[in-house]
């Protein structure tokens, strides 16, 4: 097997899970961090994907003894006058890396527990080490200047990770940062000592509360503490300038009753911390011989903690492809593609979930700048044209396809009614078993719609198997796979799919049978398990169209994604 020298520049979660992969699949790995660890960071609440990542790098037992809080979903204050909901992580162990919870962590301790984790695997840790510049213009190496004791040196490797966050020395040099007009918030944030005041199945629950003026986060941590933190306007900038920064966090978080009653009589014994760099991509992922991670390469507002999930899944992703193009230099374009487009995807994804939860609560809170910002209204939203997700959904409300751009708020309101709490008030009551209903109910809707299909349409001319790229689950590995196209250039990769299921494809495009038909020969062909998912991404990718006994199209409604959760992990 060959082997290549990886330098990473970063040693955050993105330089660290890139760094223990790389070490997992055999290559020399070099990490470059420009602070000495432990060091302050904010983004402290997980996702179970994230879980699931660390546990097949061999990491569970270190998170046990850590005694993290245990975060066994999201619960929101959403919107006016409406009932608490929340976003359980209730799934089945489908697979041993499968979670059911999350946790919340101090970023400083967290951080330094992967990194040293990765410097006694053998990976190469180099603190206070301050990337100064890249060359990437070579075909077979790259170099970096780096500066250490006062002195500059300069690296060489085969490849390079830039996961250096929001100042990703690459991501600068290369200037293809893309700043996102529909997310211009700030954050500002304080620390609080307040003991968890929920005991069931609340209990270790972040919150997120709409209030007038924007958001507000709340997140229990070990040792009975409360990451606090608002989510306003950017407009507000000169109002904290002018009256400082702990007036307005303390006078704008007064304004939001809900967060205040959790809070009780609690004080922030913290400075109050702010951030401004919000929301933004980047033209380009990878190239050549590099490749941007986590923060260094995208970030969107925090509604839903994704931020280290992503962080993460880019850094398995980069390092799977850069094991990939060292075995196989031939590939090294195809499976640039496949990284870029996998977190583009990814990306856009999060993006459209989080537009249409602000657009919900836009129409329930009071008219304010924040929320009148924070709403879709039109499909002429230029603060969306470059939004893949908000392209397809504009063409079909063009096409006029029993689906429009005033559909887009009840996406969300679908989720919500899913989590929807019994009772107006947050309260121990609560169980997580009180959703089930909801949650039967809406699979039951589902089920019979998809029932109602006498005839299936293969919308293109040719059934096509299209070559793309897999991650093994368990080795970390890029593979080969093929997925589902046809002709148009569509495509659905969420499944690879074998001769078997193309013959099957074959088949409804020449006979046009029922879903139900469609079902057993998908089981037949080896696909039994995951059959209705493949059938219902086909929908979502515009590869299928379905009709009942009387001709009329029945609309499946595209479901909100979110990868992070449940047992369909991207990584």
């Amino acid at each position: 097997m060959k082997r290549s020298k990886v330098l990473v520049i970063g040693a955050g979660p993105a330089g660290c899970v890139a760094g223990l992969t790389l070490n997992k699949l055999g290559h020399e790995v070099e990490i470059y961090e420009r602070s000495e660890f432990p060091r302050y960071r904010i983004g402290e609440s997980f996702l179970p994907g994230t879980l699931s990542i660390l546990d097949r790098l061999g990491l569970s037992a270190e998170l046990d003894a850590a005694g993290y809080v245990q975060k066994p979903s999201a619960t929101f204050l959403w919107g006016q006058n409406q009932a608490p909901w929340t976003f359980s992580f209730t799934t089945p162990k489908t697979a041993p890396w499968v979670y059911d919870h999350a946790i919340q962590v101090d970023r400083g301790h967290f951080d330094k527990l992967l990194l040293d984790e990765a410097r006694r695997r053998g990976v190469s840790v180099h603190e206070n080490a301050l990337v100064e510049s890249i060359n990437i213009g070579s075909l077979d190496h790259v170099e970096m200047n780096v500066r250490r004791g006062g002195k500059t040196e300069t690296v060489s490797g085969d490849f390079v990770i830039d996961a250096g966050g929001s100042g990703g020395p690459l991501a600068r040099q290369l200037g293809v940062r893309r700043f996102d007009e529909f997310y211009k918030n700030f954050a500002i944030w304080s620390y609080f000592k307040r003991e968890d005041p929920f005991k069931g199945d609340l209990r270790g629950t972040t919150y997120s509360i709409t209030f007038e003026d924007g958001w507000v986060w709340m997140i229990p941590l070990k040792g009975d503490i409360y990451s606090v933190g608002l989510v306003v306007d950017r407009s507000k900038v000169n109002e904290m300038r002018e009256v400082g920064r702990e007036k307005f966090f303390r006078d704008t978080l007064a304004r939001c009753g809900q967060a205040m009653e959790i809070l009780g009589d609690a004080a922030p014994y913290e400075d109050v911390r702010i951030v401004h760099d919000w929301s933004y991509d980047s033209e380009l992922f990878s190239a050549g011989r590099f490749f941007l991670c986590g923060d260094s390469a995208c970030f969107t507002d925090p509604l839903f903690s994704q931020g280290v999930h992503l962080a993460t899944q880019s850094a398995v992703s980069a390092a799977a492809a850069i094991d990939r193009i060292t075995q196989n230099d031939d590939e090294a374009e195809a499976v640039h593609q496949w990284y870029n487009r996998s977190y583009e995807e990814t990306y856009e994804q999060y993006h459209e979930f989080l537009a249409s939860f602000y657009t919900f609560a836009s129409f329930t809170e009071p008219e304010s700048e924040f929320w009148s910002r924070r709403r879709i209204a039109e499909s002429a939203d230029q603060r969306l044209e470059r939004r893949s997700w908000f392209e397809q959904l504009v063409e079909r409300d063009r096409e006029d396809a029993g689906w429009s751009i005033g559909d887009f708020r009840d996406r969300a309101s679908t989720m919500i009614a899913i989590g929807r709490h019994k009772r107006m008030e947050l309260s121990d009551e609560f169980s997580d078993s009180e959703l089930n209903p909801a949650r039967v109910r809406w699979i039951g809707e589902l089920t019979k719609q998809l029932n109602r299909i006498r005839r299936l349409e293969w919308n293109g001319s040719e059934v096509l198997l299209k070559d793309y790229y897999k991650i093994d689950p368990e080795t970390f590995r890029l593979e080969p796979r093929r997925v589902l196209a046809n002709e148009r250039g569509l495509d659905m990769i969420k499944y690879a799919v074998e001769d078997p299921q193309l013959q099957v494809f074959k088949d409804l495009r020449e006979q046009q049978f029922d879903y139900r038909t469609l079902i057993k020969q998908l089981g037949d062909s080896g696909k039994q398990e995951v059959s209705s998912q493949i059938v219902i991404r086909l929908f979502e990718a515009g590869l299928l169209t379905g009709y009942d006994r009387n001709g009329d199209r029945v609309v499946i409604q595209d479901r909100l994604r979110f990868d992070g959760v449940g047992v369909e992990y991207e990584v």
